[in-house]
């Protein structure tokens, strides 16, 4: 796999040479390699938050997606950023559609490189029953990632759900010379599945004592269980892991904001190392990746909210001045952007919160053989009622597809430049339709349906040295 070329001799932030003679062919006492670069549980720590690192991969979703659905438009101030992603003009050398690739494969060997070295780290003689218990945790995280980097691969490169439909590689051990075959969607699905239900099990009951949101645990991971259902069509199990963690978030003081100053602290992060309604995320010390996707000056606007995500708040909605600032009469997207902890850019990455689960569960409510209406208006009410001061519950609705059409709207403001918009229409066979105002040429205005831009290409460089890999159609 030509990933793996590339990563192979990173995962210890070394660089091995080799190739000397064959007299000359020994192993150097003093060099880092993999049977030795994990020598105790402290070591093994550290792999692990390398594999948490990796998980940037999500960086390259929430730009991507949102240059690509109707949530953002090319700001006044943008000079080419992202401009041909945001036209539909996609190669399988895009840029922007290489490095997606490249970080959740890179990700998953971190994961698997750790997998394989942590069984013989040593531990403490001082004290075996807590570092055999970090042992165990540690496993459990690691296979907890691998299953939502799978799942972040096959959400992006392959069509909609179909057991059949050719999916992605699985990889479950480090292989550089690897030319693994496309499995199929149920293969992988069956896969991220298997890890997670490992993972789970590994992993220790949620309290509010050992809750925290900057690794994975049986909440977050039930979270994500929620939205892979929601994504394959199993809307029982989707409600079922809904209602697991709806059921946990006053234990783990993670259930909606009530007030606006407490929603406004989840963008602010001023209340770091506490963080309302957020499930899961990767900490940013110092990097400013995520908000410079956006702006990279205090004045300067690469990638603005559009329009039609915009009209759509209504007047007292707190999530628009949360989420959408203006400078010198210029919109931009806030929500990434100012953070008073760290400084302007330099922001947590929030990759599942609270608010998703309800829309999760409110969407299958919507979606199931036989829709709960009132179940699926009440989670909606829920919400906006968090979020609207004033906000007056809206009747049951009459209609599942009244239902699901203010449920998905409802994500659409909610879940805004978090990787989420273009993914719902893909999954729920809707285009791209975005205002008139919001492009300069009507040719990308709107996506169809179905077109094959929905699914991302294999990069070309991936085709280029594996054989066995198969482009996507349309590309």
């Amino acid at each position: 796999m030509k990933i793996s070329k590339y990563i192979a001799y990173a995962a210890f932030g070394f660089v091995a040479l080799s190739g000397c003679s064959k007299q000359l062919d020994l192993k150097p006492t003093d060099t880092i390699n993999e049977s030795n670069g994990y020598r105790t549980i402290n070591d093994a720590q550290l792999g692990v938050n390398g594999a948490y690192g990796r998980y940037t991969a999500l960086f390259s979703d929430l730009f991507l997606t949102s240059l690509l659905s109707d949530e953002a438009k090319l700001g006044a101030d943008n000079a080419g950023q992202g401009a041909l992603t945001y036209r539909y003009q996609i190669t399988s050398e895009s840029g922007d559609i290489q490095s997606g690739y490249a970080s959740y494969y890179g990700m998953i060997d971190q994961i698997n490189r750790v997998l394989i070295a942590l069984p013989n780290v040593t531990v403490n003689a001082n004290n075996v029953v807590f570092e055999e218990d970090r042992r165990k945790q540690l496993k459990g995280q690691l296979l907890a990632l691998r299953g939502i980097a799978h799942f972040g691969l096959l959400n992006s490169f392959c069509k909609n759900y179909d057991p059949a439909g050719k999916g992605v590689p699985i990889m479950l051990a480090p292989d550089p010379a690897a030319k693994p075959a496309h499995n199929t969607m149920g293969e992988v699905m069956t896969r991220i599945e298997t890890d997670l239900a490992d993972a789970f099990a590994l992993l220790p009951a949620p309290t509010a004592a050992n809750y925290t949101d900057t690794v994975m645990n049986r909440v977050n991971i039930d979270a994500y269980r929620a939205k892979i259902a929601l994504y394959k069509g199993d809307f029982a199990n989707a409600i079922s892991y809904s209602n697991t963690v709806i059921g946990l978030l006053g234990t783990i003081n993670k259930d909606l904001a009530t007030t606006s100053a407490a929603f406004n602290s989840i963008w602010l992060q001023n209340n770091y190392p506490v963080l309302p309604e957020v499930l899961f995320r990767i900490r940013n010390a110092t990097s400013v990746t995520q908000g410079s996707f956006w702006t990279t000056g205090p004045n300067t606007v690469y990638i603005a909210p559009s329009d039609k995500l915009t009209a759509l708040y209504a007047a007292a909605d707190m999530r628009k001045t949360a989420y959408i600032g203006t400078v010198l009469g210029k919109p931009y997207v806030k929500k990434h952007e100012t953070v008073m902890a760290a400084g302007n850019r330099v922001t947590d990455l929030k990759a599942i919160r609270s608010a998703e689960i309800y829309l999760i569960r409110a969407e299958a409510y919507a979606r199931q053989a036989s829709p709960n209406l009132a179940a699926g208006t009440a989670d909606l009410n829920n919400l906006r009622s968090k979020r609207i001061p004033g906000y007056v519950n809206v009747p049951t609705f009459a209609t599942a597809a009244d239902l699901l059409t203010a449920v998905l709207e409802e994500r659409f403001k909610e879940l805004c430049f978090e990787g989420s918009r273009f993914f719902d229409l893909k999954r729920n066979n809707l285009p791209v339709s975005r205002a008139l105002s919001d492009v300069t040429s009507t040719a990308w205005q709107t996506l169809p349906a179905g077109d094959n831009f929905f699914t991302m290409p294999i990069p070309l460089a991936e085709l280029q040295a594996n054989p066995n890999a198969v482009q996507n159609p349309g590309y």
